[in-house]
């Protein structure tokens, strides 16, 4: 399959017409996509990076040097947020280059993370669970907010002149 054929079979994987493919790359007019799709010459170098964004892609697919689609890639990494799809272009793109790099890894570690785990045989990825499991239980490394009960309530109107502190619990017989 050629660059051409590529570009066209991608489009229409997401019911995309030649004009708004045409104007996502900066086309005026849907006829220069109709020659890159009809023979794949025409296409200017600097054009590939964004052709590769708007179809959701990589260039290395588009040039032929990969045969799996991103979508593909990202649906095996990552079915739970599609939103993120362009993102993991992003990712795949700088990962083929090698640009990778501890400064700007946290902006892809969901798409390392996920990686690295479908690296791991059936035992692996069940250890992996276990442990990410446990890691979202203990507050330092989870986003959720801790419920603290020591904090006055503010989702009800409680008169001025009312004692609202409880008895202290050390002081009950019966604990």
């Amino acid at each position: 399959m050629e660059i051409g054929d590529r570009i066209k079979s991608r489009r229409e994987e997401l019911g995309m017409s030649q004009e708004e493919l045409a104007k996502k790359v900066g086309y005026k007019s849907r006829s220069s996509v109709n020659k890159i799709e009809a023979d794949g010459r025409g296409l200017p170098q600097n054009k590939i990076v964004m052709f590769a964004k708007a179809l959701q892609t990589t260039p290395a697919y588009l040039m032929g040097w990969n045969d799996e689609s991103i979508e593909t890639k990202y649906n095996t990494l990552s079915s739970y947020d599609s939103g993120n799809l362009g993102k993991y272009a992003d990712y795949l793109y700088m990962r083929e280059r090698q640009l990778i790099t501890d400064a700007n890894s946290d902006e892809y570690i969901e798409f390392i993370i996920a990686e690295k785990t479908c690296e791991l045989n059936d035992l692996g990825k069940r250890e992996a669970l276990k442990r990410v499991t446990e890691l979202t239980k203990i507050p330092w490394y989870s986003d959720e907010e801790e419920l603290n009960a020591a904090h006055t309530r503010t989702d009800i109107d409680v008169p001025e002149d009312t004692d609202t502190s409880d008895n202290d619990i050390m002081d009950d017989k019966n604990f």
